[in-house]
């Protein structure tokens, strides 16, 4: 499976999705719904991609103007297809091959953060609140930074900083603002 790039000097590039089962790739209609809904705050944003799969929404986000992006995948042959597609547009940025938690663990001993944390994790595996909590306990967003979090459409996440909700048949992404 193949997925056309939706903005930026990329537009219209394709990417290569892992088939089967493993990854559930974030849809051109919504990935464009999120970079319109996050327009102003990518330009030279740095970039955690969490759960990454193909790694659609870091290319995106670079292909908009982000500075830079680090992008989470746990599969490694997933892995390799993130790699594939960054050599193939001809794309900077690092892959960590980890479980999230190790990878936060990773990051904050780097003392990394991020403008803006994208996560498209498996519907039936992450709460989305204790994600949302999570990225605060690790300190890897900035002050003013986004979370962007595609869930499961029936889940609504309780967390004091999210700012809206926007629902996709069966699937949902919440921005959460931190100060």
């Amino acid at each position: 499976m193949s997925l056309k790039i939706t903005g930026g000097h990329l537009k219209g590039r394709i990417i290569k999705t892992s088939s089967g089962r493993d990854t559930r790739p974030t849809l051109g209609r919504v990935r464009e719904a999120i970079f319109s809904m996050i327009q102003h705050d990518i330009e030279d944003a740095d970039i955690l991609d969490l759960f990454a799969g193909s790694g659609a929404l870091a290319i995106e986000a670079l292909s908009r103007g982000a500075a830079s992006a680090i992008l989470i995948e746990k599969n490694r042959k997933t892995t390799g297809i993130i790699k594939t597609n960054l050599d193939s547009l001809e794309l900077r940025a690092r892959i960590l091959n980890a479980d999230y938690i190790k990878a936060f663990q990773i990051l904050k001993s780097e003392s990394k953060r991020f403008d803006i944390i994208f996560a498209d994790p498996p519907y039936d595996l992450i709460e989305p609140d204790r994600l949302a909590s999570e990225i605060s306990e690790y300190s890897l967003i900035k002050p003013g930074g986004l979370f962007i979090l595609e869930h499961a459409g029936n889940i609504v996440p309780e967390d004091v900083r999210k700012i809206k909700t926007r629902r996709f048949g069966d699937s949902a992404v919440s921005v959460f603002h931190y100060e």
